[in-house]
């Protein structure tokens, strides 16, 4: 499956302070690590940097992606690998992160969100079974010329951090409310990614201050 649109997003008006319910979310029926009462890592306004202390290590990377999540997916996965084969860095050395905004946060959400918010349509991705709009989130499970641990649970499990950009849930939830309140979908959106995701104010000036604080950056695109 591959994204072929790419939303404008809007980078003003962001709010620094983020906050979601988990009241009577229904558990995604997928891997476990999936499943929770919030899915997303809330950050206040006080500590929008707390995520960038998470990378320890010797070798900190964060890659950036915007139009395609899996291209960031596998370089995080190939990093680990390559890194201890090629040049003896242990895994545990590498700390990696992976900001995400525009269309590349879809990856990051749940599947029931997929199907009801109609994501496929959204994106523009299909299901190569069918060739139908998906109703499944496709970087939660093996994709097809992409390593099978090339997966955001199976990357999470390995320690990659994935963060997203609140200015582009914000944007999301505007552009699929469709008559309903802009707001309230948005922290559904927000309570609708999956467990480990960590939401940023806005994922420019948090990369900024990433590579203030020491960690290397690569745009995938």
């Amino acid at each position: 499956m591959s994204y072929n649109g790419s939303p404008r997003v809007a980078r003003r008006g962001f709010l620094a302070r983020i906050s979601a319910s988990a009241a009577g979310l229904a558990a995604f029926s997928g891997t476990p690590r999936l499943t929770s009462e919030l899915s997303s890592l809330t950050l206040s306004a006080s500590d929008p940097d707390a995520w960038i202390g998470r990378l320890r290590g010797t070798d900190r990377l964060m890659f950036h992606a915007h139009e395609h999540l899996l291209p960031a997916m596998v370089g995080a996965r190939n990093l680990f690998e390559n890194g201890r084969n090629a040049y003896g860095v242990a895994e545990g050395d590498n700390a990696i992160a992976i900001a995400t905004h525009g269309p590349a946060i879809g990856g990051l959400l749940r599947d029931d969100v997929w199907q009801k918010f109609a994501l496929g349509e959204v994106y523009k991705v299909t299901d190569p079974g069918t060739g139908a709009p998906a109703v499944r989130n496709p970087f939660l499970a093996p994709q097809d010329g992409a390593p099978a641990d090339a997966t955001v649970p199976a990357l999470m499990d390995r320690g990659v951090l994935f963060v997203v950009c609140n200015v582009a849930v914000r944007n999301l939830s505007k552009r699929v409310a469709r008559g309903a309140d802009p707001e309230a979908i948005h922290h559904e959106l927000l309570s609708g990614l999956v467990r480990g995701a960590i939401v940023v104010p806005d994922v420019y000036i948090a990369m900024s201050r990433a590579q203030k604080k020491g960690v290397s950056y690569i745009f995938i695109d």
